[in-house]
């Protein structure tokens, strides 16, 4: 007998439309939008994080798919012993910083291995 994870059904629709996302964002960036709105909205009504990568996909302003030369640049600036990679939205302009690290083991803590409790099949 295997668990139910919960949610699974609402993972499953949040993939999906991140799917869709990604491929609208060129031809339709007011579809992309809709869709990436519809991601945050069925993680916040089933009390469900968004993977960090998705996450850092998704605009905040607009909720467009961000995808770097495509639907947002891109620049790499230094502050302060620091890099940080600044995200601007061509669909409504809005900029994004996210750091990297310079240590190049440097992981998520979702990704590493103490952050698994349990695997369920």
């Amino acid at each position: 007998m295997s668990k139910k994870v919960q949610g699974n059904d609402s993972f499953q629709r949040i993939n999906y439309l991140y799917q869709i996302s990604k491929q609208m964002c060129t031809k339709n960036p007011g579809l992309s939008s809709y869709y990436g709105n519809l991601i945050v909205n069925i993680a916040k009504k089933n009390v469900l994080k968004i993977h960090p990568d998705i996450k850092r996909q998704i605009c905040k302003t607009c909720r467009c798919m961000l995808i770097a030369n495509v639907t947002a640049k891109t620049k790499i600036r230094s502050k302060k012993k620091s890099k940080i990679i600044e995200w601007t939205c061509n669909t409504c302009g809005a900029k994004r910083s996210i750091p990297v690290e310079k240590n190049k083991d440097y992981s998520l803590w979702v990704d590493r291995p103490e952050a698994v409790v349990e695997v369920i099949n």
